[in-house]
């Protein structure tokens, strides 16, 4: 039964429905889907947002262990401490009190495409982090054997790296360990503005901590003893 003051409502109801209509009226079709899309996931920020996906399990490494992705094949075998290393890029300044830290990597291309050793945030340099260090990438990298620094990976063909980063003396000593993260990248597809192929969105797949041996100046430098 109505009363009075559903009678009283009435007249808004219908001028509210009609306005609503005469709004819609002038929404293309084609959006309509786009704000509900929008509207429901305001609502759902406004309750604590939509369930999060589960991150994939951040396994514990040891040196020497084998981390292989769709990009790469990473073993970190043992990292030093020393003075500088300039030979692989990484000339410390004992003026400052600097020394450099390095690992020794070996890494193997696995994809179909050279990739870059050094490039910033990309390849090997952004799939080792120091996150001891401030969560820093590589200072540089540079081929074991040769001291080539910036070198390309090439599919198939595995290579032993000096991957280093320049710290202060205090940072880290031999008592400590190199904490590393190893990330891994999603492979993208170009299709509309930007054609191509290319690595991105890293996440954090593995973790491992490395003893460190200090070799002073370098008369035990990492590239000594290290061919098998």
């Amino acid at each position: 039964m109505t009363g009075p003051g559903d009678e009283r409502r009435s007249p808004h109801r219908a001028r509210d429905a009609r306005w609503l209509r005469e709004a819609t009226d002038r929404v293309p079709t084609a959006w309509i889907p786009g704000i509900l899309t929008a509207v429901f996931l305001g609502a759902a920020a406004a309750f604590g947002g939509l369930e999060a996906v589960a991150a994939p399990p951040v396994a514990t490494l040891q040196p020497g262990e084998t981390h292989v992705n769709d990009m790469l094949s990473i073993t970190v075998e043992r990292a030093v401490l020393i003075d500088t290393l300039r030979d692989a890029g990484l000339s410390a300044d004992p003026d400052k009190g600097e020394r450099v830290v390095a690992a020794v990597v070996r890494a193997e291309n696995v994809w179909d495409t050279a990739l870059p050793a050094a490039a910033q945030g990309k390849g090997l340099s952004g799939s080792i982090i120091a996150s001891d260090l401030g969560g820093r990438h590589p200072d540089a990298v540079a081929r074991l054997d040769d001291g080539n620094t910036g070198p390309w990976l090439q599919p198939g063909v595995p290579v032993e790296l000096v991957v280093g980063w320049i710290i202060t003396k205090d940072e880290l000593t031999d008592a400590d360990e190199l904490s590393l993260e190893i990330r891994d990248f999603s492979l993208v597809t170009g299709k509309l503005v930007v054609n191509g192929e290319w690595w991105d969105s890293p996440v954090v797949v593995a973790k491992m901590d490395v003893p460190l041996t200090d070799v002073g100046a370098g008369a035990n430098q990492p590239s000594q003893g290290a061919s098998r």
